[in-house]
């Protein structure tokens, strides 16, 4: 009998005899282990609705709330995936309606859950459900259109109270010739087998016309799914570009963590990305899958590299190596680990520092990659901690500086690397550390929230403790000039760029809502009135959007230093007119070999170059 087949517990009874008497056998009640499985509807696309049936028996009083996802692992956000819901229904084993009260956003109670049977409800597609805040950015939500489906379980399955660590499963009903992926395994009657609700969320879900491409990457068994807009995206060509990066992480790991990972990929052109209304795109990370929304064109699939290669190395963090916050997760209340540096700016540090020692990126990228980090990371307050971030990251404080994870964590993390590399004389750096912590710790055994600095601190040197208090709970400046000098690297804080197109003087970031923001204003630009936070609404006359700022700022290619433009900012209530002149291109934060350099720095570099 396995774990999906109906359990009953037998409870042998014994007669009683009393001296002149006979007793009836005492009468035990049946205790009936819960059983849960969802079966979801993508066979009609069209009502841009994911057809939900929740079959259940075996509930107890306790049972009665059903919960969805307030949020969710590696989404640092708020969600509320209830809002996305309608038509929730509930039935007995008779198919007589049981009522029900939506009690809040995300939960549903059930009045009589011993007699539940059946609940039924719609999802909306997430992708284009404009709503007017705490958008799902879509790799994070689900999508249904023509020719695909895709979905992160967490967005259209919710969980009964007290009931999160039960075996569950789950059946997706799709479209004839349709290929279907996820990182579970089916059982005879074709429904996905997960041990527990956590299991389940972490296994997202690609339905419709795919292509399919596979490797191996040490003895991980590594698979690539591909529905593509533009059909000459298929996963082949995929695999083909990212296989190299994808054997670089199988070097540095070492080992094999998982016996198999799958890419889940919905490439989509940028037409179709507006005719949803996205303003975001990305990957979300799971423990033995990756999802990936992303607009693409054959030009520019190049971007999807980088990605993948972050991706995958989540199965060391937080997908092996994690807090017990995070362990058993709570979907109805956000609890953040002040361990969001590792979980993201250390994988973002992986992806770059694996390139640079398997010979995929040389020195000069990899310290491209870091000035580009140093740039992107001037955009973002200074006085907000690593671990403040992480803390508060829910909150729009937090929110707003959790950009800056994968750009001030990464370097701090390579400045890290480089301090263990300078204690131990070139013998063990951050990789080495990190491996040991993966042996020490694991999937099932989560390192403890408060002390986790201290065992690092135990795993590595004494001065480490103040690296920790001055960098990553701390503000202090990062020391990249003096760090990397010890590799024979010079910093260079500003040069002319090798871009000679003109500037109009400031650097654009987003601000979620789909506004482009002026970022760092340069002293040039300040003259004529531009402020950091101005929302640019006009620029060279053309109204400015996502989908339309490439283009726009393309028209600098045809200007030079000097000439005359117009730009529309929104101030507050106010929108302002002001006319700059273009500046010349600079480059900040850059690093070039130092030429001669001494034997210690010789040594450090040969170490920080290769995995020890």
């Amino acid at each position: 009998m396995n774990n999906h087949q109906r359990q009953t517990v037998i409870v042998i009874l014994s007669l009683v005899f009393v001296l002149g008497s006979c007793r009836p056998p005492v009468q035990t009640e049946r205790m009936e282990v819960p059983r849960i499985a969802y079966v979801v509807e993508v066979t009609n696309p069209l009502d841009d609705l994911f057809r939900v049936t929740v079959k259940t028996s075996g509930l107890s009083d306790d049972n009665g709330i059903y919960n969805f996802a307030s949020t969710a692992p590696g989404t640092y956000s708020l969600l509320d995936f209830g809002r996305f819901v309608s038509s929730f229904k509930a039935f007995d084993h008779k198919g007589n309606e049981i009522p029900i009260e939506k009690v809040s956003t995300n939960q549903w109670k059930i009045s009589r859950p011993g007699e539940l049977a059946t609940i039924t409800y719609d999802v909306e597609d997430s992708f284009d459900a404009k709503v007017p805040e705490n958008a799902v950015a879509p790799m994070c939500g689900s999508g249904i259109d023509t020719n695909y489906a895709t979905f992160n379980t967490f967005a259209v399955l919710g969980y009964f109270e007290g009931l999160q660590s039960i075996p569950v499963k789950m059946k997706v009903e799709y479209k004839p010739g349709w290929i279907i992926a996820t990182a579970l395994d089916a059982d005879t009657e074709g429904y996905y087998v997960a041990e527990t609700f956590d299991r389940l969320a972490d296994s997202p879900v690609l339905a419709g016309k795919l292509s399919v491409a596979r490797t191996k990457v040490n003895d991980i068994d590594v698979e690539v799914y591909v529905y593509a807009v533009d059909t000459t995206l298929g996963a082949e060509t995929i695999l083909t570009m990212a296989n190299d990066v994808l054997q670089s992480a199988g070097d540095f790991i070492g080992s094999s963590p998982v016996p198999y990972y799958k890419f889940l990929c919905v490439l989509l052109d940028v037409p179709t990305f507006q005719r949803y209304g996205l303003t975001s795109a990305g990957a979300l990370e799971h423990s033995y899958s990756s999802l990936y929304v992303l607009p693409v064109s054959q030009a520019g699939i190049g971007q999807l590299q980088g990605i993948m290669a972050h991706e995958f190395m989540h199965i060391l963090t937080p997908l092996n190596l994690h807090s017990e916050i995070i362990h058993s997760f709570n979907f109805a209340k956000p609890n953040p680990s002040e361990h969001l540096w590792l979980y993201e700016g250390v994988t973002e540090w992986v992806s770059d520092i694996m390139q640079l020692r398997s010979g995929l990126m040389s020195a000069d990228e990899y310290l491209g990659q870091v000035t580009a980090k140093l740039n992107i990371n001037d955009n973002f307050d200074k006085n907000v901690s690593l671990s403040e971030m992480a803390l508060s990251v829910y909150s729009e404080k937090g929110g707003n500086q959790f950009g800056n994870v994968y750009n001030k964590g990464a370097v701090t993390a390579a400045l890290l690397d480089i301090r263990l590399l300078e204690l131990s004389g070139g013998k063990r750096g951050f990789r080495e550390v990190f491996l040991s912590l993966l042996d020490k710790y694991g999937s099932q055994r989560p390192f403890p929230e408060k002390e986790f600095f201290e065992v690092v601190v135990e795993e590595t040197y004494p001065e480490i403790r103040q690296f920790i208090d001055d960098y990553i709970r701390g503000t202090k400046d990062l020391p990249y000039k003096e760090y990397f000098a010890k590799l024979g690297f010079r910093y260079v804080p500003k040069k002319p760029s090798d871009d000679t197109r003109p500037a109009i003087g400031v650097t654009i970031t987003g601000d979620g809502k789909g506004h482009l923001v002026a970022g760092t204003v340069s002293e040039e630009a300040k003259v004529y009135g531009l402020q950091d936070g101005d929302i640019l609404v006009k620029l060279f006359g053309t109204e400015l959007t996502f989908q339309n700022a490439n283009a726009t700022f393309a028209k600098l290619g045809g200007m030079k230093v000097g000439d005359p433009y117009e730009v529309v900012v929104r101030r507050g209530d106010q929108e302002l007119t002001l006319q700059g002149k273009l500046v010349q291109r600079w480059t900040y934060h850059v690093f070039e070999d130092a030429g001669a350099i001494t034997d210690m720095q010789e040594m450090l570099r040969k170490s920080w170059l290769k995995n020890l």
